[in-house]
């Protein structure tokens, strides 16, 4: 059945590409190919079943096709497969019998996207697409994962020398019912770009699950820019979330996030950071051992939507931005042409205390390099000690359906190296 799907969307790139190549429109084909290596140590865990160390490798492989059909339209399609490195999908299949392989292929992308609508610099997009805005905090690609996230959406686009604005709905899940009832995105998305020197993002967000009437609203705002004679950078962002958490829930939570940094001249791009990003969680009114059972009938937690949470609050990911309020102190630097260097130390704290009254989640320290092979090749490595403090959220390690929790006063480590190559 993958072999069959394989072909199929191979045949269809290159009919499209042939069918556009005969009427002389352009046809641009690329693609990418990333390798990654993980280890993660986390020997004190007592999680049931996971791993106390151990890593693997992971591998994404992407064909693309941009063909134009004609000057005011496009299709794009993306195939893209995921797999880990002699990975089992079924009993007594490995790599070495490809053919038999449950292989993670996939249409990664594909859309339509139709541009200057009556005249405008207005473009419709309707398809399967990678969505992000501003720094990837609630809408993002999640391009660290080795899937990546895409949306099935309907998405109409307006760019102009003094604002962008996006409108889109998404189907998150379908259910076989109306629209109403499936889970999804919906959104307005406005970038003001006249004022100097600042960007500034104001949002609506709609987020529903019809199953459950999860019918909630996120209103946000987000401004980022700099001052050159001082060098300083910055940025901030802060939504409010309202609505209904669930039939007989409401949803009341909000979120924000400060960063600003200091770039010292001629020290090879030295920069230094400051970061503090706080999110509500749920209130428990009654708690049975360690689980909360009755939260009352508002739901207090921020809502991370969809994110790209690696790079923003340490490396370990499974600090989010949800009941959490997280500080960090960082430090990059270009010692030469084509390297950069950055060092990281996050505390956290949750911003709901648990059913031990604790609300330390411990500290990350991290390192990360950056290196630049060429235009097209990229080179990465990281390595990140997570220490658990008291473990309130609790601390979990890199992959914890894997590897586990860190238990309290405890620490895991984990790092990783990857090299993309991209062609086009």
């Amino acid at each position: 059945m993958k072999r069959k799907r394989l072909w199929l969307i191979l045949l269809t790139i290159f009919v499209v590409a042939g069918l556009v190549s005969i009427s002389y429109a352009e046809v641009k084909l690329g693609g990418e190919l990333r390798v990654r290596g993980v280890m993660v140590d986390n020997s004190d865990t007592t999680t049931a079943g996971a791993k106390k160390d151990g890593g693997y490798f992971e591998q994404r492989t992407r064909l693309n096709a941009d063909a134009s059909v004609d000057e005011n339209a496009k299709i794009v399609i993306q195939i893209q497969d995921s797999r880990k490195w002699g990975e089992k999908k079924a009993t007594g299949d490995n790599t070495l019998v490809t053919g038999q392989d449950a292989e993670a292929l996939d249409l990664a992308q594909g859309y339509v996207e139709i541009g200057k609508l009556f005249d405008q610099p207005l473009s419709v997009r309707l398809g399967r697409q990678a969505m992000a805005y501003g720094e990837h905090r609630l809408i993002g690609t999640l391009e660290w994962s080795n899937n990546a996230r895409r949306f099935d959406a309907l998405k109409f686009i307006y760019k102009h020398d003094v604002v962008d604005v996006d409108v889109w709905t998404a189907k998150v899940a379908e259910s076989g019912e109306d629209w109403g009832n499936d889970d999804n995105l919906n959104g307005v998305y406005v970038t003001l770009k006249s004022i100097p020197k600042n960007a500034v993002d104001l949002y609506l967000l709609q987020k529903i699950a019809g199953a459950t009437n999860l019918n909630f609203y996120t209103i946000g705002a987000r401004v980022k820019g700099g001052v050159e004679n001082v060098n300083v950078d910055y940025t901030a962002e802060v939504a409010v979330q309202t609505g209904d958490a669930s039939t007989n829930v409401d949803k009341g939570a909000s979120a924000y996030a400060i960063r600003a940094g200091y770039t010292v001249p001629n020290v090879k791009g030295l920069r230094a950071g400051v970061e503090y990003d706080a999110a509500t969680g749920d209130k428990c009114v009654t708690f049975t051992g360690t689980t909360c059972t009755d939260s009352g009938t508002k739901n207090e937690a921020f809502d991370n939507l969809y994110p790209t949470n690696h790079y923003l609050y340490g490396f370990t990911d499974d600090v989010n931005w949800t009941n959490t309020n997280a500080w960090s102190l960082n430090v990059s630097l270009k010692p030469m042409d084509k390297v950069n260097l950055a060092v990281e130390y996050w505390n956290y704290k949750t911003d709901q205390e648990n059913s031990a009254g604790k609300d330390d989640n411990g500290t990350e320290i991290n390192g990360k390099l950056n290196y630049e092979l060429s235009k097209n090749i990229t080179c990465e490595a990281a390595y990140a000690l997570r220490d658990a403090g008291d473990s309130a959220g609790p601390a979990k390690a890199y992959d914890s359906s894997t590897f586990g929790n860190i238990p309290a006063d405890k620490s895991a480590s984990f790092g990783y190296f990857l090299i993309n190559v991209k062609f086009n």
